[in-house]
């Protein structure tokens, strides 16, 4: 059994930038709008809820909620329909009741932030918690990112996981598409979707490989009134030849022909990423539907 509060320690105080707060809660308020049409409910577990954002996100679409965190958010005042569980999912899905949801969704990589073994257990639990045609939508973080090349050529378990800096020191274990599809059908979910999310600006560019532009910086600086600087234009250094590499590359590209244009704001710069699904973003939102 896994200390609960020794778990909570390093997500604990996480700064919220205005990238996140511009463009990725945006995303990720289009994409739960889409979710819950095609759940066709409004009962949503938020697994790994944090400060409860998907409340805020979904309002006015929301039936039931239930949020499970190992520090979930105080309960909000004067709203009926939200709950919050105190659980770490490392052990499964949690005391969160036998009534099933309609959408059982996690957002901001949480998938990753579970070994190989726990997230089998956590998507089996769900399948098991779930009715027929329940939606599952869980966010990990993506495999060729471009903050990690040197993982676009291993294999799942030890030699993928890697330590992610929060308020300290986590493990953290990315995923391709295809592999989470591989373990959402061996826990009765068919795959449906996948969706790359935030393919250049993720925090961690430059802290495993020196030489990536700091893009997400910059855009917070433009977000706060800073110009573009030049150095944005620069090229990408050599990276693992294969599909990854083309995609960041040609973003790159696009992103030098913009900037050659005149000048730009960050909203255009976050405008060139393409709606990729092959595990390219900083996050990789993977669909199912309960079997």
């Amino acid at each position: 059994m896994h200390s609960t509060a020794a778990a909570a320690a390093p997500y604990a105080e996480q700064g919220h930038d205005a990238v996140r707060a511009t463009f990725e809660l945006t995303w990720f308020e289009r994409k739960i709008a889409c979710l819950l049409r095609v759940a066709r409910g409004g009962e949503v577990l938020d697994l790994g809820c944090g400060d409860g954002a998907v409340t805020r996100l979904a309002a006015g679409r929301l039936s039931r909620y239930v949020g499970v965190d190992f520090s979930p958010p105080p309960l909000p005042a004067n709203q009926t329909g939200v709950n919050y569980v105190d659980h770490d999912l490392r052990e499964g899905i949690g005391p969160v009741g036998a009534r099933p949801f309609d959408l059982y969704l996690g957002t901001f990589g949480v998938a990753s932030h579970l070994s190989p073994r726990e997230l089998r257990r956590l998507l089996c639990d769900l399948s098991a918690h779930a009715r027929p045609g329940a939606v599952v939508a869980i966010e990990a973080l993506g495999r060729d990112s471009l903050e990690w090349p040197q993982l676009w050529d291993t294999a799942p378990g030890r030699a993928r996981t890697i330590p992610y800096s929060l308020a300290a020191e986590v493990l953290v274990h990315p995923w391709s598409p295809a592999e989470l599809f591989g373990l959402f059908a061996q826990a009765a979910i068919e795959p449906l979707r996948a969706f790359d999310r935030t393919l250049q600006a993720g925090p961690k560019t430059a802290c495993y490989s020196p030489g990536l532009p700091a893009l997400r910086g910059t855009l917070n600086a433009m977000l706060e009134g800073s110009p573009a600087p030049g150095e944005l234009a620069a090229a990408l250094p050599p990276l693992p030849a294969g599909r990854a590499a083309l995609v960041h590359h040609t973003l790159a590209g696009l992103r030098r022909a913009l900037l050659a244009a005149g000048p730009v704001t960050a909203s255009a710069i976050w405008g060139l990423e393409p709606p990729t699904g092959g595990g390219f973003g900083h996050g990789l939102l993977v669909v199912g539907r309960v079997l």
